[in-house]
């Protein structure tokens, strides 16, 4: 990532190909392309997510030689995930690697490639007119390091037994460390952390509860989503973090309720919005019992909660909290 870095400080290319099994890795690879771009004054930016089957190279080929209607300067994100493309997919990405536009920079990402697909014709070409990016994972015994270097970011300052036990409750998942490094943010959590107080902090610390709450609505356990609730009621905690934490993942699942609707793949989706694994199977419950349109009231009633807090509406914030949680969990019915 540092030579990523580097080259984005001194040029842009017309081509970046980035594949990798590491999502958090890809992702914010693609990020730091998109901002040294995007301050280049590439404005404007269209994303292209490639489903099985689709014929999705005579679409790509039609936006990279069609003129831009709101901007000179362009971003186009091509994400491939586990897709390859077929013959004639193949010769349109080589005619573009052949002709790349100066107002246009195109950037593909995928799962990580085999050697036989880094042989073929149009990974050649793409590797040629620009910059290719093998993303390895991170080894096991590098991952406190990373943890590590993670945390400073966020003004952290973990030692190498709180890194350790920080990627054994991971189990070695990147996106899951990351997370949890920007949980220690929301919650104001500075300084140094060894391992006795980060222990301390994620077994004990109340505040995980909002956390908590969250997990517990998406698996449909509405008797602990109100005991939590009953939990961060008598510790004072400040209902602006718990409707944050609400609301975030309420934008979330509403997009990716909306995109599987249209019918893009949750494989895509999980990736593109960073679910990792352990994650996935309570976003699917919820998906099932939620359509996009109860996500968008369950927005709506947030909003509402938004304005009880800051004292322009009526009501209680912490019986509105118990309708909003029980109807993410499925189960108003016990309102």
């Amino acid at each position: 990532m540092q030579q990523l870095e580097q080259h984005l400080a001194k040029t842009l290319a017309p081509i970046y190909l980035i594949s990798s099994d590491e999502v958090l890795l890809v992702q914010e690879a693609r990020d730091l392309i998109r901002g040294a771009a995007q301050k280049a004054q590439y404005t404007e930016r269209l994303s292209l997510t490639v489903e099985a089957g689709s014929d999705w190279g005579k679409l790509l080929y039609a936006e990279t030689h069609s003129l831009s209607l709101f901007a000179e300067r362009r971003i186009i994100e091509l994400q491939l995930a586990g897709n390859k493309p077929n013959p004639a997919t193949s010769k349109i990405l080589q005619s573009i690697a052949a002709a790349p536009l100066d107002n246009t920079i195109l950037i593909i990402t995928a799962n990580k490639f085999d050697s036989k697909t880094e042989q073929t014709s149009w990974y050649k070409a793409l590797d040629k007119a620009g910059v290719t990016l093998q993303i390895w994972p991170i080894p096991l015994e590098q991952l406190p390091a990373w943890i590590m270097q993670r945390g400073k970011k966020s003004g952290l300052n973990l030692t190498l037994d709180a890194a350790k036990f920080l990627a054994d409750q991971v189990e070695g998942n990147l996106l899951a460390a990351a997370q949890e490094i920007e949980k220690f943010g929301l919650l104001q959590i500075s300084g140094t952390l060894d391992q006795t107080t980060l222990a301390k902090i994620v077994t004990d610390n109340s505040r995980f509860d909002i956390f908590s709450l969250v997990e517990c609505a998406l698996s449909g356990d509405s008797q602990r989503c109100l005991r939590i609730l009953d939990n961060l009621r008598a510790e004072d905690t400040e209902p602006v973090l718990i409707l944050w934490a609400l609301s975030r993942e309420l934008r979330t699942l509403a997009e990716i309720s909306k995109q599987a609707k249209q019918g893009v793949a949750l494989s895509s989706l999980f990736a593109k919005y960073r679910i990792w694994e352990k994650r996935q199977p309570k976003v699917k419950r919820f998906l099932q019992q939620h359509q996009p349109a109860a996500c968008l009231k369950m927005l709506a009633d947030a909003a509402k909660i938004d304005r009880t807090i800051k004292g322009a509406g009526e009501g209680n914030v912490w019986d509105a909290f118990q309708k909003l949680t029980l109807q993410m969990a499925g189960n108003a019915i016990l309102i």
